[in-house]
């Protein structure tokens, strides 16, 4: 089992989820995450919808708030960055906008269409060990949106967000994000 390098682990949701909320004890709850998603973008324009590109460990790395679906008590609250646990990042990186270019075009072989890869706040209902598809109302360029990768169907990748985190521009070190 792989476990996250973030505040909330996959252990802490089977804890979560198996004790209830501790003030009414629902077993539903509502999770706010900074998930990984990916958008066909033609001259730089989207051109297609967000797709979640995150498994079940990326997810519960992304967690910064989660809410009982019943009564809105806390269960859990994060000030750090998601991505990087910097102190006080979260509200950067909510915040802040995209650092990342858009591209406009693949730049070895000129094509237009492109996948832009990126990290975007997201909330989902989850019970019972199933979850709501993931939902936002975050869009490329809106405060909050944060690009990490660029990549064409035929070149591959041609520009990643390495040096600095991507959420809120902390100098690092960036932790691996599980696979």
């Amino acid at each position: 089992m792989v476990l996250c390098m973030g505040l909330f682990q996959p252990t802490d949701l089977e804890r979560l989820l198996d004790s209830g909320c501790s003030a009414c004890g629902g077993k539903r709850f509502s999770f706010q995450s900074y998930v990984d998603a990916k958008q066909g973008l033609m001259e730089g324009e989207p051109v297609s919808k967000l797709a979640w590109a995150y498994n079940g460990e990326g997810f519960c790395d992304g967690i910064f708030e989660i809410q009982c679906a019943s009564c809105n008590a806390t269960a859990f609250r994060s000030e750090v960055c998601p991505r990087c646990n910097a102190e006080g990042g979260l509200a950067v990186a909510l915040e802040s906008e995209n650092r990342f270019v858009v591209p406009l075009e693949c730049p070895r072989c000129e094509t237009q269409e492109v996948t832009y890869f990126s990290m975007v706040p997201a909330i989902t209902t989850y019970e019972s060990r199933r979850a709501e598809k993931a939902k936002t109302e975050t869009a490329l360029l809106d405060p909050g949106f944060h690009g990490t990768k660029a990549a064409c169907k035929t070149c591959g990748p041609f520009a990643e967000q390495r040096d600095r985190c991507p959420l809120c521009d902390s100098p690092g070190p960036i932790r691996p994000r599980p696979s």
